[in-house]
C-alpha cells in the first residue's frame, strides 16, 4: 500500500482511508460531479460504498495510488486525485474527482501536477494517459493544461471517451521549456 503524502503550494495529498468513505460517496452521489461519469443513473449507494472500502482496504491501487485532496491550512475532503490502471488496457491513467465547492480554484490542475510528476518521477510511470467523456471540456482543460496531449477517442468504462497520452520525454520537454 502507498502511504506517501505529496505537497504542492496550497495542498495537501494523503493516501486515502476508511474515514473518507462517506465524503466520497457523497461526493459521487451529487448529480453534476457524477453526470460524465456514471450519466443519469448513479451507482447504488451501498454498492459504491462497499466498493470505495475494499479499494481502501486492499490498497488498490497496487501501482499508483489515489490522494484525498485537501487545503494545506484546513484539512477536510476536496475530492481525490489518482494515477491508476485503465481497465484491462495495461496502461495507467490519472483521474480526479472533486466536490462541487472545490470546483473553479485550480484544485484539479494543481493536485494533477503533483501526482503528475510523481507517478513519471517517482513511479516510473511511462506513458501515462487520461480519459474524459466529450462533453466534460473542463476536465479535458485541465489534462491539458498538465501536459497531456490529445489522441481521438477510446472506448473505456463503457464510453466512448476523449483519450490522452504523455510519455516521459515530452514531459521531460514541456519541464524543459518552462525553465
Amino acid at each position: 500500500m502507498y502511504e506517501t503524502t505529496l505537497e504542492t503550494g496550497r495542498l495537501r495529498l494523503r493516501p486515502r482511508v476508511m474515514a473518507d468513505v462517506e465524503a466520497n460517496l457523497a461526493m459521487d452521489m451529487d448529480p453534476e460531479v457524477h453526470r460524465y461519469i456514471f450519466g443519469d443513473h448513479p451507482p447504488h449507494p451501498d454498492g459504491h460504498r462497499n466498493e470505495i472500502r475494499r479499494r481502501i482496504a486492499t490498497g488498490w491501487p497496487e501501482r499508483g495510488g489515489v490522494w484525498v485532496v485537501e487545503w494545506k491550512t484546513a484539512p477536510g475532503f476536496l475530492g481525490w486525485c489518482g494515477i491508476f490502471p485503465l481497465e484491462e488496457s495495461g496502461l495507467m491513467e490519472i483521474g480526479y474527482r472533486y466536490v462541487r465547492t472545490a470546483w473553479g480554484h485550480g484544485i484539479a490542475t494543481e493536485a494533477a501536477r503533483r501526482v503528475l510528476d510523481h507517478g513519471i518521477r517517482v513511479l516510473g510511470i511511462d506513458p501515462v494517459v487520461a480519459v474524459a467523456h466529450p462533453d466534460n471540456l473542463a476536465s479535458q482543460n485541465v489534462i491539458m493544461k498538465i501536459g497531456l496531449k490529445p489522441e481521438g477517442t477510446a472506448f473505456h468504462y463503457g464510453q466512448h471517451l476523449a483519450f490522452f497520452r504523455l510519455g516521459t520525454a515530452d514531459y521531460d520537454a514541456g519541464l524543459d521549456l518552462m525553465t
